[in-house]
Formats: C-alpha cells, structure tokens, sequence
C-alpha cells in the first residue's frame, strides 16, 4: 500500500513540474540525494535543457503544508535505502543519488534508478526503497 503512495506522490510531482513548465513528463526527473551537511535527505527537480533546482518535499506535493507529515514518512525509507545500498556499495550515502522518471506522458509506473557519484548503478523497484 505505501508503495502505490508513495509512487503517486513522485508521479503526481513529475505531472506537476511538467504542466507548471509547459513540458512533457519525459523531460522532468525528481533526484534524491543524502546532504551531509545537513544530515538529511533532499530533492531536486531536474529538467532536460535547465538548471538543477532544490525543492522542498511540500513542491513536490505541490502543497502549502504537509499536514499528514508525508515528507517524514518518504524521507526514513529513502534514508534507510542510501544506507544499505552506501553499505553494499562500500561509500558514503551523499555519494549514492535516485532519479525518478516518468518514460512517456502516459506511463502510469515512475521509474527509478541508482548512480554513485556519476556512475549508473542499475534500476531499482519502488519496492527496494520501501521494504528496507
């Protein structure tokens, strides 16, 4: 169940992004990246011929507040996966990111798939991030 959620938060996001852009869905992605300054997980929205731009986890909801704390929720299973994959992959979490994208407008699964540093590592199931 928290997988068909949590992959409707990061779809409607996308579809979000895209409309407010006046782009496909194909040219936005949503990263996921482990700030150790910060000691916390951050987002950023990613589009094809832009700038990189942090948002908040509220811009992806697309939401004044969150008052059903979704980030907290989201936030400690994305952690726990930087952790175990960071473990596997014998490196710091801020050097492990998850881009998250949509293939064609109508694609209703988000896709996701893991980089060290610059490196793609392989594509993962929502389901990896969700039952770690």
């Amino acid at each position: 169940m928290i997988n068909e959620y949590v992959e409707k938060i990061m779809r409607n996001g996308i579809t979000h992004f895209a409309e407010q852009l006046q782009k496909p869905t194909a040219d936005i992605q949503i990263l996921i990246l482990w700030d150790k300054d910060m000691g916390s997980v951050r987002y950023k929205k990613m589009v094809r011929e832009s700038e990189t731009t942090y948002v908040k986890f509220n811009e992806i909801l697309n939401v004044k507040f969150d008052l059903m704390n979704r980030e907290a929720i989201c936030g400690n299973f994305i952690e726990n996966t930087l952790r175990k994959y960071s473990n596997q992959f014998s490196c710091e979490m801020s050097h492990l990111f998850v881009v998250i994208y949509l293939m064609e407008q109508e694609e209703k699964d988000i896709r996701l798939f893991l980089y060290k540093n610059t490196e793609a590592i392989k594509e993962i199931e929502l389901e990896e991030i969700l039952s770690t």
